[in-house]
C-alpha cells in the first residue's frame, strides 16, 4: 500500500508537470462554452456523449502518452529494477487518471447541465469507463517507442470501441451493439441524465467490470512482455 501511495503520488506529479491538467482545463472548458450554445432539450443527448469522451477518449490517450514519455525518458528501466509491482504500477495510472477524469467530468455537467443528475451512478459510469479505456491505452501503446506508429494503431481500437455511438445517436438499433463494452459505458453515464430501465443499469455495471477483468490480465502481460521482457518495436 505504502509503493501504491508513492507511485500514485508520483503519477499525479508527472501529469501536473506535463501539462495533463492544463489540457484537461482547456477541454473542460472547450466543452462547456459549446454546450451552453445548445438548447436545452438537446442537453440530455449531448451533455451525456461529452461526459463519456472524457474518460474514454482522453484517458486512453492520456495513458499512452505517460508511457511513451517514462519511455522516452527511460523512467520504466528504473521503475522495472524496484520492488514496485506491475499491478501497483497500473493501479496507479488508473487510479491517478480516473480522479482527472472525475474532476472534469462533473465540472462540465455542472456547469452545461446543473446539478439534476444522478451522482453515484455518474460516478460509477466515470470510474468504471475509464478504468477500463486506460488498461486498453496501455495494452494499445506497450508495444511502441514512438507516437506516430502508436496513433496509428489507436486509431483501430477508438475505431471499434466507439461503434455504439451509431446506436446513441439513433442512426442503427441492433442488440449487437450490447457485446460492446461501450454501450454499457453510454447506457450507464446516460442514465445518470435521463430515467433508465434497472436491468439496463445492471447490465453496464456488470457488463464493464466483466470487461475490466479481462483487460487487467492482458494490460499486466503487456507490461511484462514489452517492458521487461523487451519483446516488440525496437525504434
Amino acid at each position: 500500500m505504502r509503493r501504491l501511495r508513492a507511485c500514485i503520488k508520483a503519477d499525479l506529479y508527472l501529469q501536473v508537470k506535463y501539462g495533463f491538467y492544463t489540457v484537461y482545463a482547456i477541454v473542460t472548458a472547450v466543452y462547456i462554452l459549446l454546450l451552453k450554445q445548445l438548447p436545452s432539450e438537446s442537453l440530455k443527448i449531448v451533455t451525456p456523449m461529452i461526459v463519456f469522451s472524457d474518460p474514454s477518449m482522453l484517458g486512453f490517450f492520456f495513458i499512452g502518452g505517460l508511457v511513451l514519455l517514462e519511455k522516452g525518458e527511460n523512467t520504466l528501466e528504473y521503475i522495472t529494477a524496484t520492488p514496485l509491482r506491475i499491478g501497483e504500477y497500473l493501479l496507479s495510472k488508473m487510479i491517478s487518471l480516473t480522479l482527472l477524469a472525475l474532476m472534469a467530468s462533473f465540472i462540465v455537467t455542472l456547469f452545461s447541465y446543473g446539478d439534476l443528475v444522478h451522482g453515484i451512478q455518474l460516478t460509477i459510469g466515470i470510474i468504471l469507463t475509464s478504468s477500463f479505456f486506460i488498461l486498453v491505452g496501455f495494452i494499445a501503446v506497450a508495444r511502441f517507442q514512438t507516437v506516430n506508429r502508436y496513433i496509428l494503431s489507436s486509431i483501430i481500437y477508438m475505431t471499434f470501441l466507439f461503434l455504439p455511438l451509431i446506436s446513441y445517436f439513433g442512426l442503427w438499433q441492433n442488440w449487437i451493439f450490447y457485446l460492446f463494452p461501450t454501450h454499457a459505458s453510454l447506457i450507464l453515464i446516460g442514465g445518470a441524465f435521463q430515467s433508465t430501465e434497472w436491468w439496463k443499469l445492471g447490465y453496464g455495471i456488470g457488463y464493464l467490470i466483466l470487461w475490466i477483468f479481462i483487460a487487467y490480465p492482458l494490460a499486466h502481460r503487456a507490461f511484462y512482455r514489452f517492458m521487461i521482457l523487451k519483446e516488440g518495436e525496437r525504434s
